[in-house]
């Protein structure tokens, strides 16, 4: 019985840090999991004196899709997006959702910000090809996406935040 209990209490915990480090609807990382890389990163950067980029992504019209399309289908198209932007990234980068359409990347070992534009265009572009969703809609989408280079940009956490969503919203307004 105490074997039994502790296998079940063990693998309840392993369920609340992953619930509490990923998103229940994406599963990719959660904001406080990519701040918790982040930090962790600025500290690493600050040591080797190397740099990193932050992304910051926005789905365009997405309010539109639960809208005319309800909230069901609405969460198949985030479920796809977040396969998308995956399919994007280096096996190094930290992936999140932030909340609701809004996702970010934090992207280490850069050699300069040619190489976070280049993956920021990537993840633009994953969006050109139609979203099947539930077998009949299909929705092409879009997103507007923001990038902050550290240090160049900023040197802290919310600094970072700014600047990348900054530079997203600037994105978005063009």
């Amino acid at each position: 019985a105490l074997a039994r209990l502790a296998i079940e209490t063990s693998r309840l915990h392993t369920d609340l840090v992953h619930r509490s480090e990923f998103d229940l609807l994406t599963d990719i990382q959660n904001r406080f999991s990519l701040e918790k890389h982040l930090e962790d990163l600025i500290q690493a950067a600050r040591q080797s004196a190397s740099i990193f980029g932050l992304i910051y992504i926005d789905l365009n019209e997405f309010k539109q899709v639960n809208d005319q399309h309800g909230h069901q289908i609405g969460d198949i198209y985030l479920q796809q997006v977040a396969q998308r932007i995956k399919k994007q990234l280096r096996p190094g980068d930290t992936f999140a959702r932030l909340g609701g359409d809004e996702f970010a990347v934090l992207v280490p070992e850069l050699r300069n910000c040619v190489m976070l534009e280049e993956i920021a265009l990537r993840l633009e572009r994953c969006f050109d090809k139609p979203f099947n969703l539930d077998g009949a809609i299909v929705y092409h989408g879009s997103a507007s996406v923001g990038t902050a280079l550290y240090p160049e940009d900023a040197t802290t956490k919310d600094g970072l935040f700014t600047a990348a969503d900054a530079a997203m919203y600037c994105a978005k307004k063009t």
